[in-house]
């Protein structure tokens, strides 16, 4: 089967400016390497500012890379050409849905904008807006209104909408539920799990909730600073994390059981300022089970097995009774 998306490699550089012009640019994003199949969602779960978003943009094009290499559906991505190419068969879905939508046009006009962005003609715009909204739940009266008149759960819909309008191959979900109650957010799911096996769609969702790539998504990378720090499917990560970062973020999920809750494994302290990146192992400030080769040395994405791979000099022996040898040693 041929693979949808893939990265190989890519590096983001941003310029200080300002001031700081000609110092060296800060690095975002660092050797990320990753593949999509079609019909797949992969969910990509980090802290704020661990390059998730960017990622993202980089992949649309909206954002220059620095190195690095992208293919979509076989084509390399190279050119500013080819990534207009492909903005017709991927499609982003805002975090702010609502604050994504011109408070001038109507919900109609906002949900039809990529066939005039695109130049695609369409016979009647109000029968092709209707036709999107039903899609997802709306009724066609919808159209009429403004992004001020629409509850959260409604412009949510609306953004699901104008990105299936130009039948992508892959949506970039950002925080799909970010802001919304969670029988909304269950609606939302749902939704977008009906679409995709409705129309094949692929998706890469950007998220905090680990609850809800535990739920939708097939596979999960973990972005840490920039760095992919662990992949795999959903199943064994959650069930057996090899990575300490990955082991403290699903700590951290609430649990009603104060029984069940694993204080021994809570992330210590503030993510690094990329202006001092941490020698060695870039986690090794706040991880709980740290060494003294985390400290020096850098441990490289290492396969693992099973399709799954970490970067932890301690990734063979991070199982729930390797954790407790090694806090021993």
């Amino acid at each position: 089967m041929t693979v949808l998306l893939s990265i190989r490699d890519l590096d983001v550089d941003l310029g200080r400016g300002g001031w700081f012009a000609d110092a060296a640019p800060l690095n975002i994003l660092s050797g990320v390497s990753l593949d999509l199949m079609p019909g797949e969602t992969l969910g990509l779960v980090g802290e704020s500012g661990s390059g998730k978003t960017t990622l993202a943009r980089a992949v649309l094009g909206l954002q220059p890379v620095s190195g690095g290499r992208l293919w979509f559906d076989g084509a390399e991505l190279t050119r500013p050409a080819d990534f207009r190419a492909i903005r017709r068969r991927a499609a982003l879905m805002f975090q702010d849905a609502t604050a994504s939508l011109s408070p001038r046009m109507t919900v109609g006009e906002a949900v039809t904008e990529p066939f005039a962005i695109h130049r695609i003609a369409v016979r009647n715009r109000h029968d092709k807006a209707a036709e999107l909204l039903a899609e997802v739940g709306l009724p066609p009266e919808m159209a009429a209104r403004y992004p001020h008149e629409l509850s959260g759960g409604q412009a949510r819909r609306v953004g699901v909408a104008r990105a299936l309008a130009l039948k992508p191959a892959l949506v970039i979900a950002d925080e799909p539920t970010a802001g919304l109650d969670v029988s909304v957010q269950a609606d939302i799911l749902n939704l977008m799990a009906d679409l995709k096996e409705r129309h094949g769609l692929s998706y890469l969702i950007i998220t905090h909730n680990l609850a809800l790539v535990r739920h939708v998504a097939d596979r999960i990378a973990v972005l840490y600073l920039g760095r992919l720090v662990e992949t795999g499917p959903t199943r064994a990560i959650f069930a057996d994390p090899r990575h300490p970062y990955t082991r403290s973020l699903i700590a951290a999920e609430p649990k009603p059981d104060p029984r069940k809750r694993r204080a021994d494994l809570a992330i210590r302290g503030e993510i690094p300022s990329i202006l001092r990146r941490p020698a060695g192992c870039e986690f090794h400030t706040r991880c709980p089970l740290a060494r003294e080769i985390c400290r020096v040395e850098p441990p490289a994405l290492g396969d693992i097995g099973r399709g799954r791979s970490a970067r932890c000099h301690f990734a063979e022996t991070m199982t729930e009774g390797g954790r407790h040898e090694l806090e021993h040693r």
